[in-house]
């Protein structure tokens, strides 16, 4: 890499008490084609359906849409990030997974090793809450497909999905497109050995799961990359998943290179509280730096453990630069934990250029 992989950042707090809001317009000039958002939400609903929102660009505008089918009071905190299209290419691509249980996505042709995806989507109408019904695995099964899958039908997920690939080196991805995890029904962690530069890596990752309720503690799996050789997955300690044999946890492990992006991963250990605080090294600059989730639920160790996945997904903020802040949703029952990654992209300076005037 010779030039910056990213243009700029711009962040927004938005409320949605509607099924349907939308950022302000983008300020900083961005062509929205190159823009990707992240987002992590809060909600005061503790049901799945009310944690689920899709986000997508308002055609026309350059603002993005974010829809979702419930009622309920959300916080969301947004990051556009604009890539330079000479080093980085960015589709967006709409799906629908419908009773058939999986879909596949036709996307413009990639390099798997290089491209990576950020996935949202939300319930297409009200349903009964279940954990198989809303829990999505995604991975490229071809240069041209993006496939994603549930495990039970109750209603369509409707969404959208971002597929960054990096055109000269702005990162590459862990053994090829992903690393594949297999699990079997009584597991509680697994490992993965990587090969990576810890503070330059991000995670981000996907699964399904046969739960025939909503135990926490049975169904998500969070992950977290513990150092430069080992990613570390985890499901809570209660009681096995109803129903499950075998299944898969895609995990998409991203090292950037040294001049786009420095990351950090830390965890927020809420217990049963609302909020909860986690220290942090100062970035360079914190108007280019954001804090996601490495998925955006997180998983149960404790035996209080059968509230939906609202209750256990968190809005990340910046106290100060030293400083992040988790507020989790729904009523705090149950001992959560959520992996997070704070991580810094690197804008290049703009040098000012050197005039000389020549006269007599």
């Amino acid at each position: 890499m010779t030039t910056p992989a990213v243009l700029s950042v711009e962040k927004f707090s938005i409320s949605m008490p509607d099924a349907t809001v939308s950022t302000p317009a983008l300020s900083l000039g961005q062509d929205i084609d190159n823009c990707v958002p992240f987002m992590t939400i809060s909600s005061n609903n503790s049901v799945n359906k009310a944690q689920m929102v899709d986000v997508s660009k308002n055609t026309g505008t350059d603002k993005f849409d974010f829809v979702c089918s419930s009622v309920g009071a959300r916080t969301l905190e947004v990051t556009i990030v604009e890539f330079d299209p000479a080093e980085v290419t960015v589709q967006e691509v709409s799906f629908t997974v419908g009773s058939g249980l999986s879909v596949d996505v036709t996307v413009t042709a990639i390099v798997e090793a290089n491209t990576f995806p950020i996935i949202y989507a939300s319930e297409a109408a009200e349903t009964t809450e279940r954990y198989g019904r809303s829990l999505m695995l995604a991975t490229f099964t071809s240069t041209t497909k993006l496939h994603i899958e549930k495990h039970l039908h109750g209603v369509d997920l409707v969404g959208h999905a971002y597929i960054l690939e990096a055109d000269n080196g702005a990162w590459a991805i862990e053994t090829g497109a992903s690393i594949s995890t297999s699990y079997v029904w009584n597991s509680a962690a697994e490992n993965e050995a990587i090969t990576v530069t810890a503070n330059r890596t991000g995670l981000w990752i996907y699964h399904d799961a046969e739960s025939l309720g909503n135990t926490l503690r049975d169904s998500v799996w969070d992950g977290v990359i513990t150092n430069n050789t080992n990613l570390d997955l985890t499901r809570g300690n209660g009681a096995t998943p109803a129903g499950n044999t075998t299944e898969v946890i895609e995990s998409f492990v991203v090292e950037f290179a040294a001049d786009v992006a420095i990351v950090q991963q830390g965890e927020f250990n809420y217990i049963t509280s609302a909020t909860k605080t986690a220290a942090i090294s100062a970035p360079g600059e914190l108007d280019n730096t954001m804090i996601v989730g490495t998925r955006q639920g997180s998983y149960c160790e404790g035996s209080s453990a059968v509230s939906p996945k609202a209750t256990s997904q968190g809005r990340m903020t910046f106290n100060s630069s030293t400083e992040v802040l988790g507020t989790r949703s729904g009523t705090g029952d149950g001992n959560y934990r959520q992996n997070f990654q704070v991580i810094e992209w690197l804008i290049a300076d703009i040098v000012n250029p050197i005039i000389i005037h020549i006269g007599v």
